[in-house]
């Protein structure tokens, strides 16, 4: 068969598995489940480049795969996933529909730029450049939708569409505004699982 298939990529392949449950979950209107999948495919997403580092005899081909096959499965989970979601909580109205459009393809333009960046770290490596992030990050939106769904049950319908379509597209804008974010460390990543961890059990009604 094509493609690779070890543990350096099977957590990708896992957030996939969970971006499409959720897609599924929204569709039945399981909206806190929903984006309970969208989390954890964020936290999936934070664990296979590290885990994909860590592998031992990588080859370069397998590298390259692992590049691609990231960005093709970030743009389901974390550009297509979020559009559902919001198109099944309200935002299916043909100005909602076009707010979804925008901010699935400011993802796949920030993806493909990430993948460009590569190729040219790889042709030209740049010592300080992979210290950033240039535009927002797209794993960001398990962040900030999580945290956006928190006013559902605060606002009215109408409002709370109005808040998930500015959210979008205020995120879309910093997916392909070009400036500088410095990469978390260990520290800050764990600080951010637990902050996220704390929200959806709020979403939950857990706590």
């Amino acid at each position: 068969m094509i493609g690779f298939y070890n543990y350096s990529v099977i957590v990708t392949y896992l957030g996939v598995a969970l971006s499409v449950t959720g897609m599924a979950l929204a569709c039945s209107g399981r909206y806190e489940f929903a984006i309970l999948c969208l989390a954890l495919a964020g936290a999936c997403d934070t664990f296979d480049g590290k885990i994909a580092r860590a592998m031992k005899n990588r080859t370069r081909e397998m590298e390259i795969f692992g590049v691609q096959i990231d960005s093709l499965c970030d743009m389901v989970c974390f550009g297509v996933t979020p559009a559902v979601i919001a198109y099944h909580m309200g935002l299916n109205s043909a100005w909602g529909i076009a707010i979804e459009i925008i901010f699935v393809l400011c993802g796949a333009i920030r993806l493909a730029f990430f993948n460009v960046l590569e190729e040219l770290k790889h042709m030209e490596p740049q010592k300080n450049e992979k210290k950033y992030y240039r535009g927002l990050p797209i794993t960001t939106i398990t962040i900030i939708f999580p945290i956006t769904y928190l006013f559902h049950p605060l606002v009215s319908h109408e409002i709370f569409t109005v808040i998930l379509a500015l959210m979008l597209l205020i995120v879309a804008f910093l997916y392909i505004f070009d400036f500088k974010i410095k990469k978390p460390g260990n520290g800050a990543i764990t600080v951010m699982m637990i902050f996220v961890a704390i929200v959806m059990l709020r979403v939950l009604n857990i706590i």
